[in-house]
């Protein structure tokens, strides 16, 4: 996550194969026996991820799939833009990809870190899955759908200066969106993510964090204020789910201090992103020069849904 590197990679596009059935009034069986083993695949757009057969999702965990004919959706497994042909699986990757020295070395170790992810991601849905009721299987193929669709456009958005560094952080960033859905998933709730924050406006210079549903938020100090405070930029792009702006959840910290900061106009209250989207909000943290404390160790600004996730510094 500490890395910011990257560039949409372009993909092969897939291929549609459709096969006809014609036939007679008097060879109605065959026709229909042709017909019942026929079938189409969908076309992949550049750089996105696609979806196995149920059939080879289950093989590969040794699972049975939903039976032909079932009013169940089939589970499909995750099918990586950059290692297509075959659901998500387990290869040996490095621990860090700091070793490697070349542009294509960073890109295939992060990407062999978003497959094995992926793999564990698929285990456990379909676990969840094979176990489901109709309605509940519908909805696991629906989110994984969704969530699928998202994960690349969201990272186009991140990074898209046109340089060979998009390339690396397009990876970073898959990997990134993988590992925070295995958590999601698994019902895991990581530890604070501890960001670098920046005064920069380059896109490649901001820290990330992503949240379970695939969103993506960063921060910019943008300048200070006549108190002595700062006036911050968050940034945020939707994910699968989109996302809906709440500027409590933005605020500095700094032990017992708190700075809940003074919503610069327009109001994003309320403002919902759609998947993909980018969008800024400003907050003037006006109050900053009361901070008590002199040890500013513990001072930053933080993202919290909820209990903090993320903290920048």
């Amino acid at each position: 996550m500490g890395r910011m590197d990257l560039v949409d990679r372009g993909r092969k596009p897939g291929l549609v194969r459709q096969l006809a059935c014609t036939a007679g009034l008097t060879a109605l069986a065959g026709l229909l026996a042709a017909c019942s083993s026929s079938g189409s695949s969908s076309s992949t757009a550049a750089g996105s991820a696609s979806s196995a057969p149920a059939t080879s999702a289950s093989q590969a965990s040794g699972s049975t799939p939903a039976a032909a004919g079932s009013s169940a959706s089939a589970f499909v497994a995750i099918v990586e833009p950059f290692d297509p042909g075959h659901p998500a699986r387990t290869a040996s990757a490095p621990a860090s990809c700091d070793g490697a020295t070349s542009t294509l070395a960073i890109e295939q170790c992060y990407d062999a870190k978003t497959e094995n992810v992926d793999a564990a991601i698929d285990t456990v849905q379909l676990a969840r899955y094979t176990s489901a009721t109709a309605a509940g299987k519908a909805a696991i193929v629906a989110q994984d759908s969704a969530w699928l669709a998202a994960r690349q456009p969201v990272c186009a958005v991140a990074y898209h200066s046109g340089g060979t560094i998009d390339g690396i952080n397009t990876a970073i960033c898959l990997s990134d969106e993988s590992t925070a859905r295995l958590d999601g998933v698994k019902g895991i709730t990581p530890p604070q993510a501890t960001l670098k924050g920046t005064d920069s406006l380059d896109p490649d210079q901001l820290s990330w964090y992503t949240t379970p549903e695939g969103s993506r938020i960063a921060e910019i100090n943008t300048q200070g204020d006549s108190t002595g405070g700062g006036i911050v930029a968050w940034v945020i792009i939707g994910g699968a789910d989109g996302f809906v702006v709440n500027p409590r959840q933005f605020y500095f910290q700094d032990k017992s201090f708190i700075d809940s900061g003074l919503i610069q106009p327009p109001n994003p209250t309320g403002h919902r992103l759609a998947a993909g989207q980018e969008y800024q909000f400003g907050l003037d943290y006006s109050h900053l020069s009361a901070d008590p404390n002199a040890n500013k160790s513990a001072a930053g600004y933080f993202y919290a849904p909820g209990d903090p996730a993320a903290v920048w510094k």
